[in-house]
């Protein structure tokens, strides 16, 4: 129904940006993912999603076409929402929630806000072959499933800062080529500036 939203970013919340289009304010609901991404007077566009439900009608909006797609997927998931889609997604990469797919890592699933073991093993069961389907295969799954950014989010989050404002300092910050421990130091400088 609204397959985009093209206009300026207003403002941005934990949970939703509002789109400035022609004067008109598009409340947005995201991922973190696209929600760290934004910046105030920003000129986007954002693919969305429109969803009707008895309680309301909301629209969720992404910077990618694939997470777009993906969060099309999970709401197909019983028992998964657009919320809990949008909490997924916050918690992984497209490209990391894929992998977990594949390799049934039920407690990562679990590790998303509102997602229970029940739900991770629905997630699994009725998303494997599509997930195929976008390319991915068992043998691009990792040896070691914590990524370095993961494991810097979580150092960040322990030490007390929000999900968003860590998130931010982790993209603005990574470098593959460092310690955990340098990508923390490096982080936390960038969040005191």
């Amino acid at each position: 129904m609204i397959e985009f939203v093209k206009g300026t970013v207003h403002s941005v919340s934990v949970d939703q940006a509002i789109i400035d289009v022609n004067g008109i304010g598009y409340g947005v609901y995201s991922s973190l993912t696209t929600l760290v991404k934004l910046v105030n007077g920003q000129e986007v566009t954002l693919h969305t999603h429109y969803s009707l439900r008895e309680d309301g009608a909301s629209l969720y909006g992404f910077f990618s076409r694939n997470e777009l797609d993906m969060f099309k997927k999970l709401i197909t998931v019983t028992k998964v929402g657009p919320k809990a889609a949008v909490a997924i997604l916050s918690t992984f990469s497209v490209e990391n929630l894929c992998q977990e797919i594949l390799a049934h890592n039920l407690d990562s699933l679990s590790k998303a806000p509102g997602i229970g073991k029940k739900t991770a093993e629905r997630i699994v069961l009725e998303l494997k072959d599509k997930v195929k389907k976008m390319g991915y295969t068992e043998t691009d799954i990792p040896v070691q499933i914590n990524s370095f950014e993961d494991e810097v989010l979580e150092a960040l989050m322990a030490l007390g800062y929000h999900k968003t404002e860590a998130l931010e300092a982790v993209r603005a910050t990574t470098n593959q080529g460092i310690s955990t421990e340098e990508g923390i130091k490096a982080a936390l400088s960038w969040l005191m500036k």
